[in-house]
């Protein structure tokens, strides 16, 4: 199979596309033959070595995927009955989407969504799942609550607009660039703030008559946590689902219990969690209360440019591989 792949960390440069062996599906696995694939922070920190992350090459990078079900193991079949060889699908795997070939756990494989194309359904796995877990289940979002979503154009700042706004919420967001402004007003925000220019928490206070937001979403982390949480109202909740901009953050504790403010991560859940939000998503993207939101689609011989317009946030929703 052909398969975008490095072999050691370090720049674009290492990206490779070529031949390797096709992935061999375990008992509780579906072998999918990838049509898209989304492209996520986590492939850029996997090539540059940084966060961490260490890899056994050839890595091949991706998990978000949208494409044809080629088999599935013996439990994959007793346990899914729905999945058949044939059906169109969108999937989350461990990692090795950005390939023709690729596995994923039966247990998160789902139906292609009606009127959903393989590109707008590869974008909707990671990103979808935790901006919904985060807000639906883990700030709790009520109807007529403020929500203040950080990044905006993110593939996560995409759907937490749209998931606060299908339960009711006045949305306000942020963004960096003026030609995304529109953008996310036409997602559904009310209201959009010049994360570099604006005073965040002025501007906060100013649309919310002084009082602050209910709820923040955040996944920029240690660059913006000071503004998240000085922009909350008392008994407001800060929700984090990343850290894609720094980790370490100082936090005023006396803040945190004058305002009984809340404090929440949206956590790496088990597979059967994982498998609820993702069904319950796939329900509002099917009736149309949710959009997946892709900037661009880059064929698979690309994935080094598609690597630099990730680097340089110059984006608005997900990047898509075509395979």
């Amino acid at each position: 199979m052909r398969a975008a792949f490095h072999t050691t960390q370090g720049g674009t440069d290492v990206l490779r596309v070529g031949e390797l062996p096709d992935p061999t599906p375990g008992p509780t696995d579906v072998l999918i033959r990838v049509k898209a694939a989304a492209l996520d922070r986590v492939d850029v920190y996997w090539r540059e070595g940084s966060h961490g992350m260490r890899v056994t090459p050839p890595h091949i990078g991706g998990r978000d995927m949208a494409g044809t079900v080629v088999a599935l193991g013996e439990v994959a079949r007793r346990t899914y009955p729905q999945l058949s060889v044939g059906d169109d699908v969108v999937a989350i795997g461990l990692r090795g989407a950005h390939s023709e070939l690729a596995i994923a756990p039966a247990v998160w494989t789902f139906p292609l969504p009606a009127n959903c194309s393989y590109e707008q359904a590869a974008a909707i796995p990671t990103a979808g799942r935790s901006a919904y877990d985060a807000l639906i289940n883990r700030a709790a979002i009520r109807p007529g609550e403020d929500v203040l979503v950080f990044a905006g154009g993110s593939g996560v700042g995409t759907f937490g607009i749209q998931i606060a706004r299908a339960a009711g919420c006045r949305v306000i967001t942020t963004v960096g660039r003026l030609e995304k402004r529109g953008r996310a007003l036409d997602l559904g925000a009310d209201a959009v703030i010049d994360h570099y220019r604006d005073d965040i928490v002025a501007r906060v206070r100013e649309l919310t008559s002084g009082e602050g937001v209910h709820v923040v979403l955040d996944h920029v982390g240690a660059p913006v946590f000071a503004d998240a949480i000085r922009s909350l109202r008392p008994y407001g909740r800060y929700v984090t689902t990343g850290v894609t901009a720094g980790h370490l953050a100082e936090l005023h504790l006396g803040r945190v219990f004058e305002k009984g403010l809340s404090i929440l991560g949206v956590g790496r859940p088990d597979e059967q969690r994982v498998r609820q939000v993702l069904s319950e998503l796939l329900r509002l993207v099917e009736r149309g209360s949710v959009t997946p939101v892709v900037h661009e689609v880059f064929p698979l011989d690309q994935i080094a440019q598609a690597h630099k317009v990730m680097e340089s946030s110059d984006f608005f929703g997900k990047i898509v591989l075509s395979v």
